[in-house]
């Protein structure tokens, strides 16, 4: 008894922490989360979180991500600026620019990127509370959503 209070507790703790969005859910702009992050549907926009941003295997991005983790099993067109691990399975599909402190690629993965492993100590402070943090610290000004979303779309037609 106690084992499955225990297991609902984990699971009511975890529903608190993570912000999901479910397959099916079609989201245009940009999205800015203080927790862990889950898409399985759509997104055409940047996302950024402090946290863990999960791509599910239904999930895409086209846009920008930022964040202190990062697993993707579905699709991503973008750029990647992540604090920690950037994690991709062998279900990604992935066309962009990486920046990570660590990068780990599971064999089947369908990778077009540009892979740029930083130091930690590079990372912007931790104090500056900036959803520019991550493009500042390599000299970037923050990208510009609707202008990357055209360029993503456009080589998109070019390269299907």
């Amino acid at each position: 008894m106690w084992s499955k209070e225990k297991k609902i507790q984990e699971e009511i703790n975890l529903a608190h922490t993570t912000s999901v969005f479910a397959e099916g859910l079609d989201v245009v702009g940009d999205i800015e989360a203080e927790s862990d992050l889950r898409i399985e549907g759509e997104i055409q926009g940047n996302v950024t979180s402090k946290k863990k941003i999960i791509i599910g295997i239904s999930g895409k991005v086209l846009g920008n991500i930022s964040a202190g983790e990062l697993c993707v099993m579905g699709l991503v067109h973008g750029e990647m600026h992540i604090g920690g691990l950037a994690k991709f399975t062998e279900t990604a599909k992935v066309k962009g620019i990486v920046y990570s402190t660590g990068i780990a690629i599971e064999a089947g993965a369908d990778m077009e990127v540009t892979l740029n492993k930083i130091k930690p100590e590079n990372l912007a402070d931790k104090g500056k509370k900036s959803s520019n943090s991550n493009f500042l610290k390599f000299g970037r000004k923050k990208p510009n959503p609707k202008e990357d979303l055209n360029n993503i779309k456009a080589e998109m037609v070019k390269n299907p």
